[in-house]
């Protein structure tokens, strides 16, 4: 979460070979009923439109949010099989932090503005940064060559050649030509955000079953940019001090996932 996924899903879906379902993030490994029944029968729906040749893909963020979700990793091998690939996207660990923050204020999900308390109060803040646990099941799930490790700011920086090496990962002849380099896309600063009414539309069995099937991704995004309110950038400023403790809490975490990835371990400057 707050870490470039949308910005990856997106880049990734120009390659003619992948396909997404409508929703971006469906989150059916969340739960045991996907291994069984109606459960699985619906997560196979969500692909029943891509072609023979297609790679089936989603982009759940919250399969990566330990300790509120456990069980994904292991749920996900057992469904699909030795052949699951599974690719993490991450960000600088406190910038992630701070993101998510503000993202849950305006949102209304929590309601403490300070960010120091706001940590304490909410311990899944920090938890959605220790990288190294939120990687373990899945390693340990599918085996480190089944997991690649992408980093947010080397996305940034050449977004052709990271989503490359993401579709050769796959095992897919790479198409970085077809990036849309000069999209932004879920920016957290100024970002819509499905707040109150807005949420509770696009919740309605109307919009998922009547409207949103009619309306592709980039129209989605257009709508949303014109109608959903924005994030303030202002919101969960952090002094040095507490930017340097989070860090400092973060370490031992920091330390196993380069015990975990070795020399691909993201390393991010200390200031």
């Amino acid at each position: 979460m707050k870490a470039g996924t949308t910005t990856l899903y997106r880049d990734l879906l120009t390659h003619p070979r992948v396909y997404f379902p409508q929703d971006k993030e469906p989150g059916n490994l969340l739960s045991d009923d996907v291994l069984e029944g109606a459960g699985r029968a619906a997560y196979e729906a969500l692909f029943a439109d891509a072609a023979a040749d297609q790679l089936c893909a989603e982009a759940s963020t919250a399969y990566m949010k330990r300790p509120t979700h456990e069980g994904v990793a292991e749920r996900a091998a057992e469904l699909l099989g030795p052949e699951l690939r599974a690719i993490a996207i991450l960000r600088e660990p406190v910038d992630r932090l701070i993101s998510q923050h503000r993202h849950e204020l305006t949102a209304g999900e929590i309601d403490e503005e300070d960010l120091g308390r706001a940590v304490e109060r909410y311990p899944h803040l920090l938890d959605y940064s220790r990288y190294a646990m939120q990687l373990e099941p899945w390693i340990g799930a599918l085996g480190r060559d089944h997991v690649l490790v992408l980093k947010m700011e080397d996305h940034a920086a050449d977004r052709a050649a990271s989503t490359a090496r993401a579709q050769v990962f796959l095992g897919l002849d790479p198409k970085p030509e077809l990036v849309r380099t000069e999209a932004v896309y879920n920016r957290g600063d100024d970002k819509p955000m499905m707040t109150g009414p807005w949420r509770a539309i696009q919740q309605s069995a109307i919009y998922q079953k009547t409207v949103r099937p009619l309306i592709g991704v980039e129209m989605r995004q257009k709508l949303r940019e014109a109608l959903l309110p924005k994030a303030r950038a202002d919101r969960a400023a952090a002094d040095g001090e507490l930017v340097t403790s989070l860090r400092e809490r973060l370490k031992p975490d920091a330390a196993r996932l380069a015990e975990l990835l070795g020399d691909d371990a993201p390393r991010w400057p200390a200031g």
